[in-house]
């Protein structure tokens, strides 16, 4: 199978899963204006654009790629074992005009007890001055506890050139020998409560942007 075969593997599952939980969603064609990446060197697996939610598009990566067409027999040029566990990225993008990217720059820490199986017993935000507000909004923080997991992660990157940030959140998938012909979504990756998260925080890093403190 090609990498171009493979880039829309997963965005085409993703997509549809998108719409499953009634969102108006269609993946961008091949060079299309609206999206991020431009060139030939791509990180990002093509995009989907979202309707009546708080984020534009909505794109996915592997850790430990360079490009969105990634071979997935190898990262960074290691051969992946039947089971070894990769983090997948799902980046929920929202256009907005950034005034100071280090205000936006934040990510989930969390708190966890026991050894093997670690349980999550509490979240917080750290980083610029969002993690402030973020850390306000009890509902996030009621909502995130609901589905995170130790080995899950969730940030915010800014990109003023872009004019755009992403809202990551990112959980490990056990690569099995079926993956090999190409990446499969599996929506225990990304839980309905996760999308609906990503949401109500592009809300606040929304009013945040434009903030230069």
């Amino acid at each position: 199978m090609t990498g171009v075969t493979q880039k829309f593997v997963g965005i085409d599952a993703l997509c549809k899963y998108y719409q499953e939980l009634g969102m108006k969603a269609s993946i961008l064609p091949d060079k299309s204006p609206e999206a991020v990446e431009k060139g030939h060197i791509k990180q990002d697996m093509g995009y989907i654009k979202v309707a009546g939610r708080e984020f534009d598009l909505v794109t996915i990566r592997m850790k430990g790629t360079t490009r969105g067409e990634y071979d997935l027999g190898k990262v960074r040029g290691i051969p992946i074992a039947t089971k070894d566990k990769i983090p997948f990225e799902y980046h929920h993008i929202v256009r907005a005009e950034i005034a100071n990217e280090g205000v936006m720059k934040v990510k989930l820490k969390k708190k966890t007890k026991g050894i093997v199986g670690k349980e999550v017993t509490d979240v917080s935000w750290e980083g610029g001055h969002l993690a402030e507000a973020l850390n306000s909004d009890n509902s996030i923080k009621t909502s995130i506890m609901k589905f995170i997991e130790h080995e899950d992660s969730i940030k915010i990157e800014p990109d003023k050139k872009n004019k755009i940030f992403r809202i990551v959140f990112s959980r490990p998938s056990e690569i099995k020998m079926g993956l090999a012909y190409g990446f499969k979504f599996n929506r225990n990756l990304l839980p309905r409560e996760a999308v609906d998260v990503m949401d109500k925080i592009a809300i606040l890093a929304r009013k945040s942007a434009s903030s230069k403190r």
